[in-house]
């Protein structure tokens, strides 16, 4: 199938990683471009795992990986009161990975390390759509909870498709995410896209985790102060599947499972070069320098 001038951008860290392999892959049916920005720590300030990281860079030679540290300290204080330190980070790799977008590229897809595309599926609507001749999409995703056979009812629409040319550094460090690249910019647009027949082309993992891996993700996700996540997540796991969800109280019902996942750990083997960018604290910070018109001083 043939590759459209579309750059992938997936948002990951190591906690993601049994997710990561068919992301890529998926991706890189219809992508010119793979981008996985990722942070030397999460985001909750511990160390990454260093070992597993090495392991994945090796694995996918053909992906670009930009790995960032993690500097809390050296971020202009003034910028915490428009983003929250919970949203800025996961809004800061999508600034690292859009600053890496090969020239020739046209469209952009956001994606995160759980959000894993049918590529083929999606390659062919790719074909057969008017994708170019809008602003921005938001591509509708099938949502999971705790296995991958378990797929709620209603649909998301969290995937969004964006042309190159309207993105702005400033609109992706935002406290609404990928909300804001999509809200903020002009028409045409639209939501809820889905392939021809009416279904996602998108697979959202999202809780489909073990009780550590749900514990890890929501001390460090972007909703981490809205509720007591981690009592949740501990009631959970008393019990069997009840048919239902602690986040969005959604109906399910039982499917075979479009990634196999398993819940051992991933294993990696390298299959050539590493394609890895290390930024360093001072480049890191140059990418919030936005427009001319703004002093960075200001901040």
């Amino acid at each position: 199938m043939k590759k459209h001038p579309i750059c992938t951008i997936v948002n990951f860290c190591s906690n993601e990683s049994r997710f990561l392999k068919g992301c890529i892959e998926q991706a890189l049916i219809f992508s010119s471009q793979v981008i996985v920005p990722v942070c030397d720590h999460f985001f909750d300030g511990t160390p990454e795992n260093r070992p597993l990281l090495e392991q994945i860079y090796a694995a996918f030679p053909e992906c670009l990986f930009v790995e960032y540290p993690y500097i809390p300290q050296k971020i202009p204080k003034k910028l915490w009161k428009s983003v929250d330190s919970a949203h800025f980070w996961h809004s800061f790799s999508r600034l690292v990975g859009y600053s890496f977008v090969e020239e020739d590229i046209e469209t952009i897809l956001f994606l995160d390390a759980d959000e894993i595309p049918d590529g083929r599926k999606f390659a062919r609507w790719l074909d057969a759509s008017d994708y170019q001749h809008h602003t921005a999409l938001k591509l509708a995703n099938y949502w999971y909870f705790r296995d991958p056979t378990h797929q709620a009812l209603p649909f998301e629409d969290s995937v969004v498709l964006v042309q190159k040319k309207a993105v702005e550094s400033e609109l992706l460090l935002r406290q609404e995410e990928r909300d804001a690249i999509y809200n903020l910019l002009p028409g045409p647009k639209r939501r809820h896209v889905t392939a021809g027949d009416g279904t996602p082309m998108f697979h959202h993992y999202s809780w489909v985790r073990t009780q550590d891996e749900m514990l890890k993700k929501v001390r460090s996700w972007g909703h981490k102060a809205d509720r007591d996540w981690v009592q949740l997540v501990n009631e959970e796991f008393t019990a069997p599947f009840r048919g239902t969800d602690f986040i969005h109280g959604y109906s399910y019902k039982s499917v075979q499972p479009f990634l196999n996942i398993c819940f051992d750990m991933p294993q990696f083997e390298a299959k050539g070069l590493s394609a890895v960018k290390r930024l360093t604290a001072q480049e890191a910070i140059q990418l919030i320098k936005f427009r001319k018109a703004w002093n960075f001083l200001d901040f």
